[in-house]
């Protein structure tokens, strides 16, 4: 056990270690053009962690952190290439999409029991970050504020017929 440690240790020291030395690199201008491709680190330790989890059994905490770094290293690697003209500002909803996807990942993992606590608020969080990428990006006609003045009432809605799905699910 404590070997295993140990190696852990090493490995993620040496991991550092270069990912540092890369981004120092970057950062000090001997790196500028591979420096925009640094998130795809991300994306590999994530889809690793997806891997593990899904095929050698490993913990299902790997689940949200390999749907989170695949994800948001994407994201991010996307912000670096061709999503330059978007300003963070306009595209912060994505961040909450990001989480929501990686938690209803992490449900499907999860024994059917459980898997509905996690669900819900997984799709709930989705829902909400399309709804406030939808207005960030300037796609309606009506300010955010009349939107939800208007519509607040239909989450009552929406609670009573998750509700009746549950308990008709339940019989």
């Amino acid at each position: 056990m404590l070997h295993v440690f140990h190696s852990k240790l090493l490995f993620f020291g040496l991991a550092s270690v270069l990912a540092g030395a890369l981004l120092l690199l970057g950062t000090l201008g001997y790196l500028p053009a591979a420096g925009i491709f640094w998130p795809t680190v991300l994306i590999l330790l994530g889809l690793w962690m997806l891997y593990a989890s899904f095929f050698r059994n490993a913990r299902e905490s790997h689940v949200f952190s390999g749907f989170f770094l695949t994800l948001g290293g994407s994201l991010v690697l996307l912000m670096n290439t061709i999503l330059t003209r978007f300003a963070l500002e306009r595209i912060w909803p994505v961040f909450m999409t990001i989480a929501g996807v990686s938690l209803f990942g992490y449900a499907m993992k999860k024994a059917p029991v459980h898997r509905v606590a996690l669900t819900i608020p997984a799709c709930a969080i989705i829902v909400l970050s399309l709804v406030f990428l939808f207005f960030s990006l300037g796609l309606a006609d009506v300010e955010f504020i009349q939107f939800v003045a208007l519509w607040w009432p239909s989450l009552f809605v929406l609670v009573g017929l998750v509700l009746i799905a549950l308990y008709l699910r339940g019989r």
